[in-house]
């Protein structure tokens, strides 16, 4: 049986999930975290190690995401192989899709998608392969291209309606470093406000 870890910080979705999967008779929820740190202990700790951690993509004011390198010293550590991650996630923005496959992630399914794309998106990962419903596909990779690390994750923070206060408060920076990124931001995507920025 396929050993499956959820990370997500609603537990209404990861009771759900977690139900559907174990009810079709070919998976098995090892374990539910919901935090990065509950995920960082339970990764640490669980044998046999899952296949396939769903991961959400926004944990309150956590990024899902900075839990991909976690994960990579965690399995380097304990020599085991490391497990595909499904992103489920409510953002259907393409920008945060790009940035979860640049991140390490193997698939990308929207919370709105019927259960049976997640499961197309679990057998994808374990063939090897690579999934997102081909209606994401639309990202014009050059436009964020020169973007930093940093000015990636401030984007996506943006694209999930936070204001500079609350993004400075995420990444732990001041309110004026994070303007001076979007300044830069504005300058290389073409942008000219906030709102356009968004819906690039």
């Amino acid at each position: 049986m396929i050993q499956i870890v959820l990370i997500d910080d609603h537990p209404l979705a990861v009771n759900g999930i977690g139900a559907w999967l174990s009810g079709t008779g070919r998976f098995a929820v090892s374990g539910a975290a919901g935090s990065l740190a509950e995920a960082r202990s339970l990764l640490g700790r669980l044998d046999p190690p899952p296949q396939i951690i769903i991961l959400d993509l926004s944990m309150g004011q956590e990024d899902g995401l900075d839990f991909i390198p976690v994960l990579e010293e965690i399995c380097e550590a304990r020599n085991i192989p490391q497990p595909g991650i499904l992103i489920c996630s409510m953002y259907e923005d393409p920008f945060l899709i790009q940035r979860a496959f640049n991140a390490g992630a193997s698939a990308y399914v929207s919370k709105s998608a019927d259960f049976t794309e997640i499961i197309s998106a679990i057998d994808a990962i374990l063939a090897g392969k690579k999934y997102v419903n081909e209606k994401y596909q639309i990202l014009d990779p050059k436009i964020w291209a020169a973007l930093t690390p940093r000015e990636s994750e401030i984007v996506s923070l943006l694209k999930r309606s936070m204001n500079n206060r609350q993004i400075a408060r995420s990444l732990g920076l001041n309110l004026r470093t994070i303007e001076n990124h979007l300044a830069h931001i504005y300058v290389k995507t073409g942008a000219t406000s906030r709102q356009e920025l968004v819906e690039l």
